[in-house]
């Protein structure tokens, strides 16, 4: 009998190793074991922690995984579930594709389906189509939850300079951040310039939240933030938040209108 070369793909993404219990470790030990009992050989292990499935793209180990098997470096992909794979159909048609033209069979541990066989090749197809549903139905009730959070003065971020978090739902002021984003509003008012404002504040020594330099896209991008009015914004639209604002609402305005002629002259 063959021995047949197994690669195995396992991801998980925090929420869904927080409410489904297939953890990393998990499906490792169960798919090496499936391996094991059934006579094969594992080629590999892909690991991605922490990823959404939504694309390719942003997973190292799954790019990894299609080019070894564009080398034929094994004959089967084991996984636990197809949405450990992918959550898109386009992604997994296209691998398919893929896999066909090196001969690489996929098979899931706990769904029905083995593309060596004709029925379980339709049945991939029909459990992709679901897969990409329930991440689409969760990317909304995620948008509807956040407008919620938004609409009761919640935050709708997890930093910004200036601010530390204040439980799950607000924000409280640093001091010390805060004095960088004041005199940021300050500076631009009085010379018009990102540039020149950056280049004040590298003299002062200050940096941003996680300690970068910076410079003329960054001063834009804190003078566009409405939260430092005390506003907290979602998808182009703006709510009153419940935090404390660092730079008083008649400023920011000033500030916005400023960079919106700026921006015109351009």
């Amino acid at each position: 009998m063959r021995v047949m070369r197994v690669a195995i793909y396992i991801r998980v993404s925090t929420l869904d190793q927080a409410l489904k219990g297939y953890s990393l470790d998990a499906q490792r030990h169960i798919l090496e074991q499936w391996a094991k009992d059934h006579g094969h050989e594992i080629y590999a292990v892909y690991e991605d922690a922490g990823i959404s499935g939504k694309d390719i793209t942003h997973r190292p180990a799954l790019r990894q995984l299609l080019a070894d098997a564009k080398k034929g470096s094994f004959d089967l992909i084991l996984i636990w579930a197809l949405s450990r794979l992918t959550r898109s159909v386009a992604d997994l048609y296209n691998t398919w594709d893929l896999l066909r033209l090196h001969d690489i069979d996929i098979k899931s541990h706990t769904e029905p389906f083995d593309t060596s066989t004709v029925i379980g090749r339709a049945m991939m197809g029909i459990l992709g189509v679901f897969a990409q549903m329930e991440r689409e139905l969760t990317a909304e009730r995620v948008k509807a939850a956040m407008a919620e959070r938004a609409a009761q003065g919640k935050r709708t971020c997890n930093e910004v300079l200036g601010y530390d978090l204040d439980g799950p739902d607000s924000l409280k002021i640093n001091e010390a951040e805060a004095e960088r984003v004041r005199y940021i509003f300050d500076r631009y008012l009085e010379y018009r310039n990102l540039s020149a404002v950056a280049e004040l504040c590298s003299l002062k020594g200050y940096v941003g939240k996680r300690g970068r330099k910076f410079k003329a896209q960054h001063i834009k991008t804190i003078l566009s933030r409405p939260i430092y009015a005390g506003y907290n914004s979602y998808m182009g639209q703006l709510y009153q938040g419940n935090h404390t604002p660092i730079i008083p609402l008649s400023q920011y305005k000033r500030v916005q209108r400023l960079l919106t002629r700026r921006k015109e002259l351009a």
